[in-house]
């Protein structure tokens, strides 16, 4: 049907190439609700990599008709809340309702399957002699995951109900906001011309809750491949040289703000280089920032909005706090050492600790060697989670894997194992290999941090410099801590998009958690302690790094 209605488009007849699509459109939906939450992470992936495409597709039809079949533009953004973010949103709903479900044999096995991936993980790291000393087989301990995968789904109603039976819809988001809130899908899809061509565009569709709105509005950016890379590059350069940004308030956020207006809240669920920058800390051609005119609210995708309002997610009602803090990274103090200790974030959580202790919390710190990847696993649901150390990101064009073992290469494949946090002992790992993460303990990698358990977590603060940083997939966001965690349960997590100050990291934080637990709202708090933060440290570089994630 797909292949026809792209004929049909390249012929010039425009309603046989809508119809058709739309047609293939409505049966991938179909499976998506059907069939999707019954295939494992691996079929996921493989599933929808085959059908994203037509969803691009479809896209370039719309705003080639929009004028002339205007319900078009809200498929588009029907669309998006059905497949964005598919993936993360499918392992979060998994794991959510198995854990709530009551029952006892199916979180046995649940638990058991997490468990047998941290068994693959680590076969993965072995050489070819620990494997035959542990007598352990990667691909057939990779097959048995799978499998037990599939049984739980198969066996679960819980799974096979991963997607409500109610299809959710721009008009459900528009409900869901309130007066002077904006809610916008960017989607970013390559333009079609006979076949999909290397030209780039952004569509934001937007949606406010006013009476006369038929339907979602849309603009589009069409230099996507210049936002991409030339752009993106100017960006970044002009906050590590600390140079002026001429550029980044006219490319990424003037589009959006001659659309939306003065609305005091955006709701943003971002595509693409979205992911990838901080709204928030680009310099506005009054010579302040898009900070001080906007609160913008990142989603994963705006039908969270809708979600949050019908329903509480499960939180901790315990006051506790679990924090970390300066890690040992080598057991010894001679020799070189790559890795420099942070003090400062010692600092950070004996400040922190005194304030939520004088609110009368209970508090789990460990610093130093007590900072331990083990001691993170062991984690049992803090209403706060806080770890402050480095944390890193491997690009996979930095790992030869001509060099590696089959098992250390099929490790190196997935974005989740090149990226993590650094923990006890994680300066002696390093000198030891500079990609196999999980030979020994001293790295968390993102991995291994989806399988924490956060399920009735409020709020995760990576207070560690990139760890928003990871592979950008399309649709999907950034494979990396920031989907790891997330996925493990947390509500609302706080990262870095770029290196950041010590100093200023440990006053951003300090002034967080005291507003914070005046108010009550994590958001508010976090854009205020930032702007008071920039007041000592004006560049952007110190305050703009940390972005935070999901509802308040």
């Amino acid at each position: 049907l797909s292949k026809l209605s792209k004929v049909h488009y390249m012929e010039g007849d425009a309603r046989k190439a809508k119809k058709s699509i739309e047609e293939a459109i409505a049966n991938y939906n179909v499976f998506i609700k059907d069939y999707f939450p019954a295939l494992s992470e691996r079929e996921k992936a493989k599933f929808w990599n085959t059908i994203r495409g037509d969803y691009e597709y479809y896209n370039t039809l719309a705003l080639t008709l929009k004028d002339e079949f205007p319900k078009m533009v809200e498929e588009m953004y029907n669309n998006a809340l059905t497949t964005k973010a598919l993936l993360l949103s499918s392992s979060i709903k998994v794991r959510e309702r198995i854990l709530n479900s009551g029952d006892t044999a199916l979180i046995n096995s649940f638990n058991n399957w997490v468990d047998k991936k941290e068994v693959l993980t680590a076969a993965l790291s072995m050489s070819p002699e620990q494997l035959a000393s542990e007598e352990l087989n990667p691909t057939a301990l990779a097959q048995e995951v799978e499998q037990v995968e599939k049984q739980l789904s198969e066996k679960s109603e819980i799974f096979g109900s991963t997607f409500d039976d109610n299809v959710i819809t721009w008009e459900n988001v528009k409900s869901s906001l309130g007066p002077n809130e904006v809610a916008i899908e960017m989607v970013r899809f390559r333009l079609f011309d006979h076949t999909f061509s290397d030209s780039i565009i952004y569509a934001g569709l937007y949606v406010v809750n006013e009476k006369d709105l038929k339907r979602p509005a849309i603009f589009t950016l069409n230099n996507g491949d210049e936002m991409e890379d030339k752009f993106f590059k100017f960006y970044r350069n002009s906050i590590i040289f600390k140079i002026k940004d001429r550029f980044s308030y006219d490319v990424y956020w003037k589009p959006i703000s001659e659309r939306v207006g003065a609305n005091a809240t955006v709701y943003l669920s971002a595509d693409g280089v979205y992911n990838q920058i901080n709204l928030e800390a680009i310099p506005t051609e009054d010579g302040r920032y898009v900070i001080d005119n906007s609160n913008i609210i990142l989603v994963s995708n705006t039908k969270d909005i809708y979600l949050n309002k019908i329903s509480t997610p499960a939180s901790n009602e315990v006051n506790f706090a679990s924090m970390f803090g300066n890690p040992i990274y080598y057991a010894s103090v001679s020799g070189s050492q790559k890795i420099g200790q942070l003090p400062g974030t010692e600092k950070e959580i004996e400040e922190l600790t005194r304030i939520l202790k004088e609110k009368g919390w209970d508090i789990s710190d460990y610093v130093g060697d007590d900072a331990s990847e083990a001691q993170v696993k062991s984690l049992n649901n803090p209403k706060v989670f806080h770890i402050a150390t480095h944390g890193f990101f491997t690009q996979s064009s930095a790992i030869d894997e001509n060099a590696l073992t089959q098992n250390e290469a099929e490790a190196a494949r997935n974005p989740l194992l090149r990226t993590g946090l650094l923990m006890k002992g994680a300066g002696d790992l390093l000198d030891k290999t500079a990609f196999n993460y999980n030979m020994e303990e001293g790295i968390l990698t993102a991995y291994e941090a989806m399988n924490l358990n956060l399920d009735q977590t409020d709020l995760v603060v990576l207070s560690a410099c990139e760890t928003g940083l990871g592979d950008l997939q399309i649709g999907e966001g950034v494979y990396g801590l920031q989907r790891a965690f997330m996925v493990a349960g947390a509500r609302t997590l706080i990262m870095s998009m770029f290196k950041v100050s010590d100093e200023a990291t440990q006053k951003l934080m300090v002034n967080f958690y005291q507003k914070w637990l005046e108010t009550g709202n994590k958001r508010q708090s976090f854009v205020e302690a930032k702007k008071e933060v920039r007041n000592e440290f004006p560049d952007p570089i110190f305050w703009g790094a940390f972005i935070m994630i999901g509802l308040d």
